[in-house]
């Protein structure tokens, strides 16, 4: 991406459970949820600008604030948008996280029909690449 992510900061290495759930004290009832490793984690701090943060490692990292750390845990589905004018549907998303070419195409083509099939598979491929992880082309970032 040419810049540091949160991820960059890597694992922060307290062991727990990384299942999602809302963080809750007698001042603050969270609407977003954080791993429940961080519950009662002494590093996690809030703000009104950057949410939940992790504080370990501060002298390292400064004011590039560590993001939490989530571990293997992963979500059901995961959103991606194609650029607009196209059209982009949550089954689009889990087509391509299913692997399923044909399927994606499909409900590509049902909701951009003045698109090609070509821009379909392309369009398939990208997502792809974005769910394993793979560089994009610097032209073709979504």
């Amino acid at each position: 991406m040419g810049h540091y992510l949160n991820l960059d900061h890597g694992p922060c290495g307290i062991d727990g459970p990384t299942d999602p759930v809302f963080y809750e004290d007698k001042f603050v009832q969270s609407k977003v949820e954080i791993p429940r490793k961080c519950m009662r984690c002494w590093y996690l701090r809030m703000d009104s600008i950057h949410g939940f943060y992790c504080t370990k490692d501060a002298a390292i990292w400064g004011d590039f604030h560590r993001g939490l750390d989530w571990g293997t845990w992963e979500p059901d589905e995961i959103y991606l948008e194609l650029p607009l004018p196209k059209v982009t549907t949550k089954a689009l998303s889990r087509f391509a996280k299913q692997n399923d070419a044909l399927a994606f195409i499909k409900e590509h083509r049902r909701v951009n029909p003045g698109l090609s099939l070509k821009e379909a598979q392309d369009d398939f491929g990208t997502f792809r690449k974005i769910l394993t992880g793979e560089p994009l082309p610097s032209s073709g970032v979504l």
